[in-house]
Parts: structure tokens; sequence; C-alpha cells
């Protein structure tokens, strides 16, 4: 359904029915707007819910305040017909894509109140994260406090096999270089110990983003990040390798010809 837009009484809209998602507003975003206004930079027009009497402003509060610190007494809004109740549901999914991002707490909020939207009490966690424009794991793990410890346990429990599978790598690799006989200038225990302590940083960062937005989806955009960075590193080492035989091999030809000679004299 297309929004019908028109410039109405700014306290003709509403704000005070619940439309408003975020957990608290950003004072310095709002001092923002109120310079780029100044300094006649447009913003688009607010959302509002229409029920014949009032709009319901359900996208775009930053903005309203902003306009209200200016006093401007006109605005343009982009509404459709429904209830407060239509601008509450609205107003779960705003700022997903635009405006000041929503925090984790944001998130939440979204959720639990569209979990006791009486228009919304039958959805399924799947159709409470299409309206509130998160992933369904994060709805359930909202709602069910179990399954959010549940996800957290299986992203820490697979992200220290990687970090294992990492270390082992690396330490095969340290094996290797000691069967090699050229081993006396390819990576030392320093060089591998750096590596090792880098894999632990990365884990702790891991821990971090546990407390994330979504956090399944972070934490796996990490892990393939540390999956590539752990690709170059194996390149770095194994070229380093090929460095140090190529030495190695110049140096014993080195040596061969410099024995030719004190055989001559």
């Amino acid at each position: 359904m297309n929004r019908t837009l028109k410039e109405v009484d700014i306290n003709a809209i509403r704000i005070d029915g619940d439309t408003q998602s975020r957990v608290e507003m950003d004072t310095n975003w709002i001092q923002d707007i109120v310079n780029n206004i100044k300094n006649d930079i447009e913003y688009d027009p607010v959302e509002t819910r229409f029920d014949g009497t009032h709009y319901w402003l359900s996208d775009g509060f930053h903005r309203y305040l902003g306009y209200k610190q200016l006093g401007v007494k006109k605005i343009k809004t982009a509404y459709l017909p429904g209830t407060q109740y239509d601008a509450q549901v609205d107003s779960y999914g705003a700022n997903a894509k635009h405006g000041r991002p929503r925090t984790r707490a944001d998130k939440e909020k979204s959720v639990i109140s569209a979990k006791a939207n009486p228009l919304l009490k039958d959805k399924s966690n799947y159709e409470i994260a299409k309206i509130c424009v998160v992933s369904q794991p994060f709805v359930a793990s909202v709602l069910d406090p179990a399954k959010k410890k549940k996800q957290a346990e299986n992203v820490e429990k697979h992200y220290k096999e990687k970090v294992k599978e990492n270390t082992n790598s690396i330490s095969s690799e340290k094996a290797t270089t000691r069967e090699n006989p050229y081993a006396g200038v390819s990576p030392d225990d320093e060089e591998i110990r750096a590596s090792e302590l880098a894999l632990v940083a990365d884990q702790e960062a891991m821990y971090k983003l546990l407390e994330a937005d979504d956090a399944l989806a972070t934490a796996h955009a990490e892990i393939k990040r540390l999956n590539h960075l752990n690709s170059q590193l194996e390149i770095q080492v194994r070229g380093l390798m090929n460095q140090s035989n190529e030495q190695i091999k110049m140096i014993k030809q080195l040596q061969k010809e410099n024995d030719k000679l004190k055989a001559k004299k």
C-alpha cells in the first residue's frame, strides 16, 4: 500500500501511543538534525498512521523532536490509514535500514513489544522476526532466555574448536620444521608463539561479539574472517620455509665452491 504524503500541523502528530521502539532517544543525534535543518538539509517525511483524527508517529522520532526544537509548525508526513496499534507494528522494524542504527536493546524491546501487541499475539517467531527486521534465532533468544544461553554456548564451542584446529595446524607446521634439516632459518618459536597469541586475542574478541546484535550472524562472519586470516598465515609460513630452503641451498653451494678452491691450493 502506497503512503500518502501530506504536510500537517506538527501538534496533530501523536507520539504518546507507545509507537517508539527505541529504549532511549539520542540527544546528540537530535542536535545534528537541528543543525542540518538550519543548513537547509532536507530529511525524508516522518511516517505515521492516520485514524481519522490523529497521526500516530511510527518512524522519525528524532526528526520530529528536531523540528519541535526549531519551533517548526508544519511538517511532511507519509501516512497510511490505521490505528495506534498499526503504528506500533510499523515501529517495530523502524530504522532497520536507515537513520540512527538500532542497539541490541532497541531490537529486544521491539521483539518483546511485538509479542505483546494484540494484533500480533498469534504470530510465530518467524513472523515476528520479519516484522521486527531481525533474525528468527534472535527472536527465540529474546523470548526464551534458555535458548539465548544455548546459542551462546554453541557459538563458543564452535569457536573453541576452530581455534584448536588453527593452533594444531600451526603446531603441525612447527613439528615439520623441526624435522627439516634446514630448520635453522625457519620461523622460530617466538614467531609461532606470536601467531598463537593472535588467535587467543581473536578468541577474546569473539566472546565480546556474543553480546553484539544477532550474535550468531556476527560470529559466523567473524569465523569466516579468521579462516581467511589463518589461510594467509599458512601461506606466509610456507613462503618463509621456501625462502629459507633456497638460502640454505645457496650457502651449501658456496661452501662446496669454497672447499674446491681450498683443495686446489
